[in-house]
């Protein structure tokens, strides 16, 4: 018996109500040509199923890049007896959440409405050296009715993005293009709400419609530095050349000939004295020249 008991299976029970699953289990994926999911924990509360899809990262900040999609509704006895809270995200809540995800990085929230096709979100921006990091958060829910069987449930995702020589517009791109993939079973949980009525304008006549893709200006986050561009040094020319270029080049000389003084500065002639004996002439002192001396005797 005892030897039977030792060779007996043993049947494990897990008490986390986390575990991982792979991507193509993920309830929410990132845009075409986005960041890749690289694994996906999912955790069950008896009123939500969160799941973190972690996307891939180069970046050196300290983290993991992850869309986190939270799905409330009813989960039954699977979900145990925690519950998860799902009030609405205030910046309160929204700052200390991302002193956690990007601990380090100065966080600026934008002033600017920004929607996807879930409706209005938020984000912020931040940055450090090269790398460019994004926190976005979105509360899908349908509108209220009073009515007993009225539409129901609520989707809250967060993004936490950083990327290495990223843009603004590329980190938000991800923001803007990610789809959610699941929802609960039950009649009566939309929190998407009715679906909008096409544009009116389509197929009409006189209405023009022109294929303008959607753009918006990066005023947010602040600009990188410009790199810094290396321009090859200026050729030293060697003394040897020097020399010779010297050499080479005439010297002017200076003219032959009594130097005319150049006219003042007043533009008359310079003054030259007329010769002696001429009319206006200054009358100057005659010499006296001494009689030779005597050869004889005095008379």
């Amino acid at each position: 018996m005892l030897l039977s008991a030792c060779a007996a299976p043993t049947d494990l029970q897990r008490s986390s109500l986390s575990e991982r699953s792979g991507a193509t289990q993920a309830i929410a994926v990132p845009p075409p040509g986005g960041p890749t999911i690289v694994d996906v924990v999912e955790r069950r509360y008896a009123n939500a199923i969160q799941q973190d899809v972690i996307l891939s990262a180069s970046s050196a900040v300290s983290g993991q890049n992850l869309l986190r999609v939270q799905l409330f509704g009813s989960v039954g006895t699977e979900g145990g007896q925690s519950t998860l809270s799902n009030l609405p995200p205030t910046e309160g809540t929204v700052r200390r959440e991302m002193r956690t995800a990007i601990p380090g990085v100065a966080m600026q929230i934008s002033p600017l409405y920004a929607q996807n096709s879930y409706g209005p979100f938020g984000y912020a921006v931040g940055r450090s050296g090269r790398d460019l990091c994004l926190y976005a958060w979105q509360r899908i829910r349908g509108p209220e009715r009073a009515a007993p069987f009225g539409t129901r449930g609520t989707i809250q995702t967060r993004l936490r993005l950083c990327q290495a020589g990223a843009s603004e517009h590329q980190l938000l791109a991800v923001m803007y293009g990610y789809t959610i993939t699941t929802s609960f079973g039950f009649d009566g949980w939309n929190p998407f709400g009715a679906a909008a009525s096409p544009d009116p304008r389509l197929g009409t006549t006189g209405s023009q419609i022109f294929p303008v893709g959607a753009s918006w200006n990066e005023t947010v986050a602040p600009a990188e530095p410009e790199p810094l561009i290396l321009r090859p040094a200026r050729r030293q020319t060697p003394a040897s050349d020097v020399v010779q270029m010297r050499q080479a080049t005439p010297v002017a000389t200076a003219p032959s000939g009594p130097v005319v003084p150049p006219p003042s500065a007043t533009g008359d002639a310079p003054l030259v004295p007329p010769p002696p004996g001429a009319s206006g002439a200054t009358p100057t002192a005659t010499p006296l020249v001494p009689p030779p001396p005597a050869t004889g005797p005095a008379s």
